[in-house]
């Protein structure tokens, strides 16, 4: 860890000044916007679930193309958007005390202007590509997930939307209800899915009209963000 915010997965995991500096802080911004019990509670509840949280971290730095495959920046938004959403997804499984994992959750609506709560189970590799303004609720997500900005994911009632591997959800996506998304498949900018299904490699947009338009995908879009 540095001061210009890179934090190495493999070298410094495995440095427990450096775990702790790392955990230090985070810390200090939860306790400077989400004030608790003090400091050195969250560092120590921090470092805890640090170096499972990093080994989280490790499989979408080494897939996501834009992404240094040896380095967290914690200054980068996206990456910092998915840690923080990591630690309180790890705290949340690990303890019964759910205090931390809330505020985590609410330091990334605050600082990255996400909603993705830390009850969701996100897959093993996705990535959130400036995800301002993006709700990712109760659904299935499957692996190697793209989302942008302004989408949203979400169940109605009981409803919860199913998503496949390699989907992208380009800007203004809308997936609510019993919509299933299918592997390999593109959901356009703007478009609305609601209790729709979406067939394996296929793009589907929204025409002036509010129609819905599926097309089958010949492109291996997935290739363009992830390093497989």
């Amino acid at each position: 860890m540095d001061l210009n915010g890179r934090f190495s997965v493999e070298g410094d995991v495995s440095d427990g000044k450096r775990m702790e500096s790392l955990a230090y802080y985070v810390a200090r911004q939860l306790d400077s916007l989400f004030p608790s019990d003090g400091i050195d509670p969250d560092i120590n509840a921090i470092t805890k679930i640090l170096p499972t949280a990093i080994d989280r971290l490790k499989p979408i730095l080494r897939t996501v193309r834009c992404f240094n495959k040896d380095l967290f920046h914690y200054h980068h938004s996206l990456q910092y958007s998915v840690f923080l959403y990591l630690l309180a997804n790890e705290q949340w499984r690990n303890n019964s005390e759910h205090s931390l994992s809330d505020r985590l959750f609410l330091l990334n609506r605050a600082l990255n202007s996400i909603d993705l709560f830390y009850s969701i189970e996100m897959p093993d590799v996705f990535f959130i590509s400036h995800g301002l303004g993006t709700v990712l609720g109760n659904a299935k997500y499957g692996n190697r997930l793209v989302v942008f900005q302004n989408v949203t994911v979400g169940r109605v009632g009981e409803m919860k939307p199913i998503i496949g591997n390699n989907v992208v959800l380009y800007p203004g996506a809308v997936v609510t209800g019993r919509t299933v998304v299918g592997n390999n498949s593109i959901v356009s900018a703007g478009t609305i899915l609601h209790n729709e299904t979406v067939p394996d490699n296929t793009i589907v947009k929204i025409t002036n009209g509010g129609q819905l338009v599926f097309k089958k995908n010949t492109r291996n879009y997935i290739d363009l963000y992830f390093d497989i």
